[in-house]
């Protein structure tokens, strides 16, 4: 009884074996070598090819320095010394010798570093947790494809073509800023935000701000250093950042996008903050 248990015993572990060699293991395929699919309509890419193109059909006039730059901060200046007069020699007078003090060591103070307008992204920061059930959202137009669509065939569109009811409807954190070339200055046009906001308190009238983003001096001053960079170089631009908030930092994103009547100088730039989930 006990050799036919260790038969039926050696049986099935051959078996068992043999079931184990036949299965094939599939191994995953190499992702580093693949490369990265880049997602199509991605801002970047569009405005990449788009900068492409206003530098292929840049005029030959166009003068490459810079017209605006960042104002430096005035440094006070010492006062000028007077020449002491001279005075009449004293008569000599015998005094006793002193000891020599020893030597002051000078304490070398390190100069203060720059201090960034954006403030770093800080870590480890809880994020509020998204709301349950299924929210939809409605898709907004494109702000780049609306550029494109007033531009009419044009290098530029013009600030005249700007439609503010529209603007107001579909992207109410829009400013427009100015480009001083005479003053080399640039500032954020007050009439064209409160007609925004107009527009965008008559769509939505039960909301009590028009905006959910706070524009603070820290966002002011991003918004300006990417249009001078598109006042200056003609071709629009993009850029992320972090900004903190009472609870939580705050993701913004910003598209400067040109604008000009002489097709040539910047006179204005559209830009369009955007708060990211």
């Amino acid at each position: 009884m006990r050799e036919n248990i260790d038969e039926n015993n050696e049986l099935e572990s051959g078996l068992n074996a043999a079931s184990l060699s036949r299965i094939k293991v599939r191994r995953p395929k190499d992702t580093a070598a693949s490369p990265r699919k880049v997602k199509s309509g991605d801002i970047t890419d569009r405005l990449q090819a788009l900068s492409e193109e206003l530098e292929a059909s840049k005029p030959v006039s166009c003068t490459p320095e810079p017209a605006f730059t960042q104002e430096p901060t005035k440094t006070a200046s010492p006062p000028a010394r007077k020449k002491a007069k001279p005075r009449a020699k004293p008569a000599k007078k015998q005094v006793k010798a002193k000891k020599p003090s020893p030597p002051v060591k000078e304490e070398i103070v390190p100069a203060p570093e720059p201090v960034s307008a954006v403030p770093p992204r800080r870590a480890h920061w809880a994020r509020p947790a998204a709301t349950s059930g299924w929210q939809k959202k409605t898709a907004a137009p494109d702000i780049l494809s609306y550029w494109m669509e007033i531009r009419d065939g044009n290098r530029y569109p013009t600030w005249r073509n700007l439609d503010t009811a529209k603007i107001g409807k579909y992207w109410p954190n829009c400013t427009l800023v100015y480009c001083d070339r005479a003053a080399g200055r640039l500032q954020l046009e007050n009439v064209f935000a409160s007609e925004v906001r107009q527009a965008t308190q008559e769509e939505n009238p039960h909301q009590k701000h028009a905006s959910d983003i706070e524009f603070t001096p820290m966002v002011v001053d991003w918004v300006l250093g990417l249009a001078r960079d598109v006042a200056n170089s003609g071709k629009p631009t993009h850029g992320t950042e972090h900004f903190p908030s009472t609870f939580d930092e705050i993701p913004l994103r910003v598209i400067a996008l040109p604008l000009s009547e002489n097709q040539v100088d910047i006179d204005h730039v559209l830009c369009y903050v955007q708060k990211l989930d």
